[in-house]
């Protein structure tokens, strides 16, 4: 028996050459010769089986191009040389507490972009566990199909572009969440530079000043250096971080309190 053509009686054996892709049809038979279409679906919207099968596959590339991987890589290729160029620039004996700052923020910044690689990776998965069945299916003979795998296959040439319109769209948000994530790193990268220059500053205004020296012999503008406070020095570092939610604890003050004495010992 040749299930490529049609086995209702009176029908001629007439090959199964249309396929019903009305949206409104309700008949189960999908498939059927010319005889067929005129008893059951007179009306509906057709396509031959060339042109059905060709659309199908046609739909399964196009979706398949859907590109994810544009959403992955690392916001911070960048981070670390100027990250570190900044703390080269700041005193020896506060180096290590910005360290703990850039760890931080890096910790915070993989976090967020962690979260748009799932998500990607996510859709990615969906997107292949939706088409890889149909991938398989198309590659037979319609007639052989049954009436599952045909109805799914046209169920699927129906909503075709609103699949892919889907999958377009989740690519879109995910391009707009990984620009958010850089946006942050610039902002979060923008303060700590704002921050370390506030520091240079007060450093190189409190470490070094001109006094002018009068006594009986001469009078001469010479430069003295400033002792800073071990305190003092405490208090710059802390104004500094607290503007980025990392106060020193009681233990770090301590901490840093011995080695600032000895550093200005």
């Amino acid at each position: 028996m040749d299930i490529a053509l049609c086995q209702i009686p009176n029908h001629d054996s007439q090959r199964l050459k249309y396929i019903c892709v009305d949206p409104n049809c309700s008949v189960a038979k999908k498939i059927g010769c010319s005889d067929c279409f005129l008893d059951d679906h007179i009306t509906h919207i057709r396509k031959t089986t060339a042109q059905f099968k060709e659309q199908v596959s046609q739909s399964i590339d196009t979706i398949s191009q859907v590109e994810f991987s544009k959403a992955n890589g690392s916001p911070q290729k960048d981070l670390d040389c100027q990250i570190d160029f900044e703390l080269e620039n700041c005193l020896e004996n506060i180096k290590s507490k910005f360290q703990s700052i850039k760890s931080d923020l890096k910790s915070q910044i993989d976090s967020d972009m962690l979260k748009v690689q799932d998500n990607s990776s996510q859709f990615k998965q969906n997107m292949n566990n939706e088409l890889n069945p149909l991938k398989l299916t198309i590659e037979n003979e319609l007639p052989s199909l049954n009436q599952n795998e045909l109805n799914q296959l046209v169920k699927f040439y129906q909503e075709a572009p609103k699949i892919h319109k889907h999958y377009s769209k989740a690519t879109e948000l995910l391009q707009d969440e990984k620009s958010k994530v850089k946006q942050k790193k610039q902002k979060y990268l923008n303060k700590m530079k704002s921050i370390m220059q506030i520091l240079l500053k007060e450093f190189n205004d409190l470490m070094t000043t001109k006094n002018v020296q009068i006594d009986d012999f001469s009078e001469y503008e010479t430069p003295q250096k400033y002792t800073m406070s071990p305190n003092k020095m405490i208090n710059l570092v802390e104004t500094a971080r607290s503007t980025r939610r990392f106060p020193m604890s009681q233990s770090q003050k301590k901490y840093f309190l011995s080695a600032i004495t000895k550093k200005l010992d």
